[in-house]
């Protein structure tokens, strides 16, 4: 035997590792042997170095035993009296294992693939050894055949397919079948397993002073965030048949039974998991779906991309997944009608591929030249310092220690070597399914897939700009694992796999990639189904686009679109996309001609307004409409409040007959100026003219079913909040006003303050445009010979105090009511109007700013500040608005909001918006004080 033994090693050592001369040189030497191979070990790889010292009664037992005699011995040894033990055992086992298989694997006694299955072996001794000890200690009814009935371990991914690394994780699922699950406490059922499993999990991978077995991973199990680590079989096959996706059909191809109730580890695999995963027919999405896996990995390459060092040889280009790849997703599409395909082993599937036709012979010889050599090459990276790592490290020294264990004087050949298999790897893996889209993105691979990012998927989301890369990896994989209602079905996941890429490029172009993708994610997350949304994105990349560049800027719209998927529509319009949207030309009122109810007219209405709200918000933060938003939001306004009038008129005399006198529509406050936001709320009040004055009742209903028309909350929303405090005698007052009493109240009854709204006021609507005007001739008359006694000043000083003790102040961002803000403003100009009515007066408070330049109430700096104000102020309220912002006593402005600010003002940055706009709220208060004479 001891002949036997040392003629094998020297008889294959051929291409024998060098050695470290005397003079610092790595040498070929003349003759192999033994003690030469465990040199150079010792020399190449601190870990095998260690383990040589550790065990060297193991080497000597090589020059008398066989190397399979020696392994069956190391696996009898670990048996052991008690848990303890065994861990104790186990860890010293998995020693002196690397040590022989690293001794035969570099010697070529045992080739790679030999390695990978002694390596698997042994974990299936270690798996059994653990669970019975596990079994004794925690009670259970079993045997030594079966320690834990009803209880199995599933080995997934290499270690399921006898392929395990010498630093290899290992993928695990525990499940339990509750018919057969004999406990020793049934009522504690939950409990007891969880216990199991913790403490089977931690008998590997605990590090002692021996070190560790196996780093364990249970993630891979069904639904992972929402079961426990024992999953009930019931519970699993509940899982495949409603949510399984692709990429667990490729996890589970390798699954078999490594520990506990085999039977009912097996019997699960032929009932539950053959069938989830060997599919005799697909339709074109499932197949599509399957396609994904290959196309989310990019394969666009340069040369650059096969350089060797820092390759990772399992996940870069050319490297081991892509031929694991090659061979899963056939195996998907055709396992089901091929049971030939079926295999665990990654070497026997692809000859199965050539074999059935299904692959050239060619192209699968080269590929399984190659799986083999990066995998040997693999085992050499894991030997020098047992890490896991699949990469050819960076480092010279590294680099030359690595070709030494792989039997090279230097590194250049065996990179060489390295990088020339990538290249035909890669054309090999990217010729399969050659001409369908790419799931990739042009900065690289895209992987949603699996249980934890990927590397190469964390550094192109980097290039993206994303900062928060695993959360934004997380959330688009639970969208694909269907764990929101909009990607519940298959044909909505399979379309959002299409769409990622183009997603994620979209955020990337957006400038604020994180909050573009959460806000995208907000949006989706609301929805109740995706199919219609993820195709009409897919259909008009310029529509994501701009839904991005939206969120990007506004996240809060997310909301308003979710629950309004259908106003997304007006994406599609060529004028929207060109900025030509936002309310121009607005009319409503062929909404609500004919025999529209009246229902069906606001829902009409309002689906309308809300497609001409994301027309203005999109133009707004496009740069097209800022300096008219506040006229275009006015005009919305103004058609809805026409539409809802007529709306009303009809269904009014639907029930009391015609209205036989003249009404109208009076608009006060931001509307009557043409100042809206998309936060205002409408001032109004109705006026009518009743000849026989028996209709008063019948204008009532009239104004009723207005404002409700305006303010109910239908399935499209609402249209506006509606404010009628400021109709004569306010709310104590009846809800229409006559034009007598219209007239009597405002010459002998109101405020100074009412005159002030009366300033703004604009009729808008009504039954006649005859009407209109003579209700615009009579509020001018009004405000012309109005008297107020020498009191002016006084009142408006008095309601200024009133309002500011009312009226919280928020600080600078609450730009109506802080100091020096827009009130004040406000309260400036409608006094200058207010002591010299013009022949036509004036609404806006620009242009009563203006006015009051020309008759001598303001100087020309005070206008200039003022007018100045007024513009900076609206935008800022404008962004708030769009924003959806609302500001607070001592907490600063989102950044969202903060970063709209500063590009919409094209300030430096938001400190420096900050600064100017104290300064002019300070300019303001002087204004006011002036003016005033405070």
């Amino acid at each position: 035997m001891k002949r036997q033994t040392l003629e094998l090693f020297e008889d294959r050592m051929e291409a024998s590792l060098p050695l470290l001369g005397q003079d610092g040189t790595w040498q070929k030497p003349d003759k192999s042997s033994l003690a030469y191979l465990v040199s150079s070990l010792e020399a190449a790889s601190p870990y095998l170095g260690g383990l040589v010292k550790k065990w060297p009664n193991l080497v000597k037992a090589l020059r008398e035993h066989s190397p399979e005699q020696l392994y069956e011995d190391i696996l009898k040894d670990m048996r052991a009296e008690d848990l303890t033990q065994a861990q104790l055992l186990i860890r010293q086992a998995k020693q002196k294992i690397h040590l022989l298989l690293c001794l035969c694997d570099v010697a070529d006694i045992w080739d790679e693939m030999t390695v990978c299955q002694y390596l698997s072996g042994f974990a299936d001794a270690a798996m059994h050894e653990f669970i019975r000890h596990l079994a004794c200690e925690m009670e259970f009814s079993g045997d030594e055949e079966n320690p834990v009935p009803g209880l199995f371990v599933l080995a997934l991914g290499k270690y399921g397919a006898r392929e395990l690394n010498y630093s290899s994780d290992i993928d695990l699922v525990v499940m339990y079948d509750p018919e057969r699950l004999i406990l020793p406490n049934p009522a504690k059922a939950q409990k007891t397993l969880i216990r199991f499993v913790r403490r089977l999990m931690r008998s590997f991978d605990e590090i002692t002073p021996d070190g560790y077995v196996f780093r364990t991973d249970l993630r891979l199990r069904p639904d992972p965030r929402a079961t426990t680590i024992a999953v009930s079989t019931r519970t699993a096959e509940r899982y495949y048949e409603a949510l399984g996706q692709n990429w667990e059909r490729a996890a589970m191809i390798k699954a078999r039974v490594v520990g506990g109730d085999r039977q009912a580890g097996q019997d699960f695999i032929d009932t539950v998991l053959g069938p989830f995963i060997w599919r005799r027919s697909l339709d074109f999405h499932a197949i599509d779906d399957i396609h994904s896996i290959k196309r989310q990995i990019r394969d666009k390459a340069g040369a650059d991309d096969f350089v060797a060092p820092g390759h990772d040889l399992k996940l870069g280009l050319g490297g081991i997944r892509e031929i694991e790849f090659f061979v899963q997703v056939q195996q998907l599409i055709l396992g089901g009608r091929h049971p030939d395909l079926r295999c665990l082993q990654t070497l026997d599937a692809l000859q199965a591929l050539a074999e059935k036709g299904f692959a050239g012979g060619d192209d699968v010889a080269q590929l399984q030249t190659a799986y083999r050599f990066l995998r040997r090459v693999e085992h050499r990276i894991q030997m020098y310092q047992d890490a896991q790592t699949h990469s050819w490290p960076e480092s010279p020294e590294e680099r030359q220690y690595l070709a030494v264990l792989c039997g090279y004087l230097s590194p250049e050949p065996i990179e060489c070597a390295l990088q020339d298999t990538f290249r035909a790897v890669h054309a090999i893996y990217s010729a399969l399914f050659a001409g369908e889209e790419s799931l990739s993105a042009e900065q690289g691979s895209l992987v949603f897939t699996g249980i934890s990012p990927e590397p190469q998927t964390l550094a192109t989301l980097e290039k993206y700009g994303f900062d928060r890369g695993p959360d934004i990896w997380r959330l688009m994989a639970d969208w694909l694992g269907g764990r929101i209602a909009a990607t519940r079905s298959p044909r909505a996941r399979e379309l959002l796999t299409r769409l990622a890429p183009r997603l994620i490029e979209a955020c990337g172009q957006s400038g604020t990639p994180d909050a573009a993708f959460l806000g995208f994610g907000q949006f989706i997350g609301g929805l109740n189904a995706g199919v219609n949304v993820f195709s009409l994105l897919l259909r008009r990349p310029q529509v994501l686009q701009a839904l991005i560049d939206m969120m990007a800027m506004v996240p809060q719209l997310a909301d308003q679109f979710a629950n309004q998927p259908g106003v997304l529509d007006v994406l599609t319009d060529p004028d929207f996309m060109q900025g030509r949207q936002g309310g121009q030309s607005c009319n409503y009122l062929h909404l609500v001609a004919g025999d529209v109810d009246f229902e069906t007219g606001m829902n009409l209405v309002r689906k309308a307004q809300n497609e001409n709200c994301l027309g203005f918000i999109s133009g707004f933060l496009g740069g097209h409409i800022s300096d008219r938003a506040g006229e275009i939001l006015s005009d919305m306004a103004e058609a809805a409040i026409q539409a809802m009038l007529e709306l009303a008129r009809k269904e009014v005399e639907r029930k009391t007959g015609p209205l036989n006198g003249e009404y109208a529509v009076l608009a006060l406050g931001k509307l009557g100026g043409r100042e809206m936001t998309l936060r205002s709320d409408v001032d109004v009040m109705l006026v009518f003219e009743d000849p026989g004055g028996v209709q008063h009742k019948a204008y009532s209903q009239l104004t009723r079913r207005f404002v409700t028309a305006l303010s109910s909350v239908t399935a499209e929303g609402r249209l506006y909040e509606v404010d009628m405090a400021l109709r004569p005698s306010g709310r104590a007052g009846p809800l229409a006003v006559s034009l007598d009493a219209f007239e009597t109240y405002y010459r002998h009854s109101a405020w100074t303050w009412e005159f002030m709204a009366l300033g703004r006021g604009r009729a808008v609507a009504g039954s006649s445009p005859e009407f209109l005007q003579r209700l615009e001739a009579f509020r001018l008359s009004l405000l012309k010979t109005k008297n107020y006694g020498g009191q002016l000043r006084r009142d408006i000083l008095d309601m200024h105090a009133r309002l500011k003790r009312e009226k919280t102040d928020y600080g600078i961002w609450d730009i109506k009511n802080t100091r020096g803000g827009l009130r004040d403003i406000e309260f400036i100009a409608q006094y200058c109007l207010l002591k010299t009515v013009p022949d036509t007066a004036p609404r806006s408070t620009v242009d009563m700013i203006a006015s009051a330049r020309k008759v001598g109430c303001l100087s020309r700096e005070q206008a200039r500040i003022l007018r100045e104000a007024v513009q900076v102020f609206a935008l800022v309220q404008q962004v708030l608005a769009v924003a959806d912002e609302q500001p607070q006593a001592g907490r600063d402005l989102h950044l969202t909001t903060q970063n709209l600010l500063v590009s919409k003002t094209s300030a430096i940055d938001f400190t420096k918006f900050t600064k100017q706009l104290t300064t002019i709220q300070a300019q303001v208060k002087r204004v006011f004080t002036d003016v005033f004479g405070l």
